[in-house]
């Protein structure tokens, strides 16, 4: 049925929006705040709903802010994209994050977005596996 199908394309739109936040950290020479916001909409697509108020910044109904974290950046802010159960190892030629459904690498000239790669791909993943 049509009703079946919605998780399904909504898991479909999730992956398609997380393999995006990572081609874009692929490509990118240098962090930024419209990056930060593509990563947080990737992981949090319920801030597509509220108003933009500048960039990696929107208002919720009641005026408050939420605020895209510095994951271009910061690599504590980047950490907080691993998935629950999986785990960070760094290595020579990046971060990688592991998990029970395997290992996701991230290599970039930036550690934070390496590490990004890394946690986007294991997002994938463990959706894959019903994570």
């Amino acid at each position: 049925s049509e009703l079946a199908s919605l998780p399904v394309r909504e898991t479909l739109r999730g992956q398609l929006a997380l393999a995006s936040a990572i081609a874009a950290c692929q490509r990118t020479t240098r962090p930024g705040r419209s990056l930060d916001a593509l990563i947080a909409l990737a992981v949090f697509p319920g801030l597509g709903e509220l108003p933009v108020v500048a960039e990696g910044i929107w208002a919720q109904g009641d005026g408050a802010r939420v605020r895209a974290l510095r994951y271009s950046t910061s690599r504590t802010a980047a950490a907080s994209l691993v998935p629950a159960g999986c785990w960070i190892e760094t290595r020579e030629d990046g971060s990688i994050v592991c998990g029970a459904h395997g290992e996701w690498a991230g290599t970039h000239k930036i550690e934070a977005i390496a590490l990004c790669i890394a946690a986007l791909s294991a997002r994938i993943a463990e959706a894959d596996h019903g994570g």
